[in-house]
């Protein structure tokens, strides 16, 4: 009887191979193999056992993920850097910080208020007077600037806007000074609306010794930038000033100087391009900061004595004669600041003298949009 079996299970019996699953077929197995199977082939090595892996560290432990609360904690605050003082100058004031008490008989002979109520004013001093050189008013706020007994000569404060944390930087006032900065264009023309004084000492006789007078102005003769008032205490003879009638919208765009032509008073910040003050024809034809083109004359020249008045070679007389009294800047200060100096020998009341116990309170009116192209 002839066996019959599947080729593939026959191939698997003879040769050890695994293949089961293919599909099967019938053969007749030659009678002289039926019983007999080929013989396997030589044994072959058994393969060396596998080196097993070496085992994994342990995974670490993951904190669990963190809050935002948390995450803002861990967060390092902000480094708040100082600006370096300028040389010479005491560092910027610490924010926050406590004013230390005037010295004793220190009276506060100057009050400034600001009466923007929505912009923060800095006051800027002269190197001789006592305090920050650059002190920060807020809206509708006062400082009180206290005077040693003795008195002090020689003093200027004048008003700065749109500034740093630390009163520098500013795009309206940084006309340079003691311990001020200028901006990367250089210093602005000084054409600040600005108070100065020479304060006398305490306890004497202003009647007698002139060592016991103060004499002080708020002369427009450079220019002006803001409005602003000035009201005397404790001084008969003095005359209040009230110059919040000024505006920069005002400021003359084409004022005739002689052999210069019309020119634009108006003082532009070369940054922001914010009208940040406006020239006295003096101011306009003498200085030469912010990229002034005319500014480069002086005061004596040809085309600046007639505006500028310097004795020589111009007396008083020739220049109250001359072009300046009926230049549109002069005829603005005299209708909207009166009492105050326009020009060198301008007949307004200019320069004061009171008593040396007169408290003066200067208050400061906030900048106003200009007419023209160009705002604030």
């Amino acid at each position: 009887m002839m066996l019959l079996l599947p080729k593939v299970l026959l191939l698997g019996v003879l040769t050890g191979s695994p293949f089961w699953l293919q599909g099967c077929s019938e053969f007749e197995l030659p009678s002289d193999r039926r019983l007999q199977a080929e013989p396997l082939p030589p044994a072959v090595a058994p393969l060396a056992p596998p080196v097993p892996p070496a085992p994994l560290p342990p995974m670490p432990t993951l904190p669990p993920p963190a809050t935002l609360d948390e995450t803002l904690k861990k967060k390092p605050k902000p480094v708040l850097v100082t600006p370096e003082p300028i040389l010479g100058c005491p560092p910027p004031p610490v924010a926050g910080a406590v004013p230390s008490p005037p010295p004793p008989g220190y009276t506060p002979r100057l009050i400034v208020r600001n009466l923007c109520p929505n912009l923060d004013m800095w006051i800027a001093s002269s190197g001789n007077v006592p305090g920050e050189r650059n002190v920060k008013i807020p809206p509708n706020g006062t400082h009180q600037y206290f005077i040693p007994p003795g008195g002090l000569s020689s003093t200027r404060f004048w008003p700065k806007l749109w500034c740093n944390e630390y009163g520098q930087n500013c795009a309206m006032g940084s006309s340079g000074g003691d311990c001020q900065d200028c901006s990367q264009a250089g210093c602005a023309p000084p054409v600040d609306s600005k108070f100065e004084a020479s304060f006398g000492a305490l306890g004497v006789d202003c009647a007698v010794d002139n060592k016991g007078c103060d004499w002080w102005d708020t002369s427009a003769v450079d220019g002006f930038s803001l409005p602003y008032e000035v009201k005397v205490d404790k001084c008969p003879q003095g005359k209040n000033i009230n110059c919040l009638g000024l505006s920069l919208g005002q400021c003359p765009s084409s004022e005739i100087l002689g052999a210069a032509g019309a020119q634009d008073l108006r003082v532009v910040d070369p940054a922001s391009k914010k009208v940040v003050g406006c020239y006295s024809p003096c101011g306009k034809l003498t200085y030469s900061n912010w990229h002034n083109p005319i500014g480069a004359h002086a005061p004596n020249s040809e085309e600046a004595k007639m505006f500028c008045c310097p004795t020589p070679p111009v007396s008083s007389e020739a220049c109250r004669m001359g072009p300046v009294e009926q230049t549109q800047f002069v005829k603005l200060i005299h209708q909207s600041c009166p009492n105050v100096y326009g020009y060198a020998y301008d007949d307004a009341v200019g320069l004061q003298v009171c008593p040396s116990g007169t408290t003066y309170t200067w208050s400061i009116g906030c900048p106003t949009e200009p007419k023209g192209s160009l705002y604030f």
